[in-house]
């Protein structure tokens, strides 16, 4: 298995399309680092990884808190060799674009683009110095390709993730630092519960998606294999 003795950092990692990318990797083998807000959620998460009998630690942080985010980041790097980062923290809250507040926006654009940017940067630097290889994912949305109405924010950050990672993949491919996105459509997690929710919205959805239903988390896992 060539996933044997990877090295991980994915952020969001307490629930969502995150938790199910952790879970889905340490089943292959990879030594899996969790990061998110809630430590509950991440304990939760490791003591369920560690009754199947797989390895994975956590750092509960706010990853738009970016001097703890680079102290904490600093730490695990002195620790151990991470191979993999996955960006996979996301923050939406849907508004019209007229009443869309500068407040919002911004916790969008950091949440979304600006923490992913710090984490890949810290991350890669250390890949280029130490391994001159490695990969990172980052999880944008079909809002990034798609807009989707009533969230300025949220389709502006995905799009910008997007090219994100088309700029960092022209820059460090040098190094065999390989930088893509994966973008899902509509996923039934916590980030999407008011539109599933909503039957009627939810069916609308669900007819615009070629397989007429929405994807479940672990749908993801491949992809990221």
């Amino acid at each position: 298995n060539n996933m044997k003795n990877r090295k991980i950092v994915i952020t969001g990692a307490s629930k969502g399309l995150g938790k199910a990318i952790s879970f889905g990797l340490a089943c292959n083998g990879v030594k899996v680092i969790m990061i998110s807000r809630s430590k509950d959620g991440l304990i939760e998460n490791s003591n369920l990884l560690k009754k199947e009998g797989y390895e994975s630690e956590y750092c509960a942080l706010d990853i738009n808190n970016h001097k703890k985010l680079k102290k904490n980041v600093y730490e695990i790097l002195n620790k151990t060799d991470i191979n993999i980062l996955v960006n996979a923290a996301g923050f939406t809250s849907g508004l019209d674009s007229e009443d869309y507040p500068e407040k919002l926006w911004d916790l969008t654009l950091n949440t979304n683009l600006k923490s992913a940017f710090i984490l890949s940067q810290l991350i890669a630097k250390n890949l280029i110095l130490k391994q001159k290889r490695g990969s990172i994912i980052n999880i944008t949305s079909i809002a990034a390709i798609l807009s989707s109405p009533q969230n300025p924010a949220y389709n502006a950050s995905k799009g910008g993730l997007k090219s994100l990672s088309k700029a960092l993949a022209a820059d460090w491919a040098k190094y065999n630092i390989r930088v893509n996105n994966i973008a899902p459509g509509y996923f039934n997690t916590a980030i999407n519960s008011k539109s599933w929710n909503d039957k009627k919205l939810r069916k609308l959805r669900s007819s615009r998606s070629l397989m007429n239903r929405w994807g479940s988390a672990h749908e993801i896992i491949g992809p990221v294999i």
